[in-house]
């Protein structure tokens, strides 16, 4: 009785465990676009979160890392050179891009970030890919770090790593649901995320 309790709990907490998964088999071209796709969360530390509407501050803070560590480059810079200008236009560019959801109001036409700099580099892996019944994926990958301006693969394996004498330490690991936009070709837009320790 109580494992039939633990296990209606487990549904009810985590209804993706409820559906029928299947296996989808993780090839080239694909995986890096997966791999490619989550390092954009790893890499600006996102939060957790479940299905449904994120609130304005959190999709603030995914895009404008976003846009800091992608794109920083392509905005005008303050006078002094030291903080980007990033349009809000760019912000909901980015948010309904990778999250199919863009900020209710914005409080301003632009923000004024610091350019980061010295930081560790931050890359995903997919480990596994399952899709679901609803048509959405459970995918399951690792996060990983390096010292910052490390020229390494972010897609080869912890044996190329180490040939090339190169230290990247696994951090984490992370699952997500996604859907694709415009059937199977299509990009990929993430619904929840949950990032655990590695133990």
């Amino acid at each position: 009785m109580k494992k039939l309790i633990a296990l209606c709990l487990l549904v009810v907490l985590f209804p993706c465990l409820a559906m029928a998964q299947t296996d989808v088999p993780l090839r080239g071209d694909e995986k890096k676009k997966l791999d490619t796709f989550f390092s954009n969360f790893a890499e600006v530390n996102m939060k957790n979160f479940t299905q449904g509407p994120l609130s304005d501050e959190e999709l603030l803070y995914f895009a404008t890392w976003h846009c800091i560590i992608n794109a920083a480059d392509s905005f005008q810079t303050t006078n002094d050179g030291n903080d980007i200008i990033i349009p809000a236009s760019a912000i909901d560019k980015a948010t309904e891009k990778y999250l199919g959801q863009t900020i209710k109001k914005h409080l301003k036409p632009s923000y004024v970030e610091s350019m980061a700099s010295g930081e560790a580099y931050v890359f995903a892996q997919v480990d596994s890919l399952q899709k679901r019944d609803d048509g959405t994926y459970l995918a399951k990958g690792t996060i990983y770090a390096t010292g910052s301006g490390a020229a390494i693969d972010p897609h080869a394996t912890a044996a190329d790593w180490k040939k090339a004498g190169e230290t990247v330490n696994p951090q984490e690991t992370f699952t997500g649901v996604v859907r694709k936009t415009d059937g199977e070709q299509g990009r990929y837009i993430l619904l929840e995320y949950a990032v655990q320790e590695r133990p």
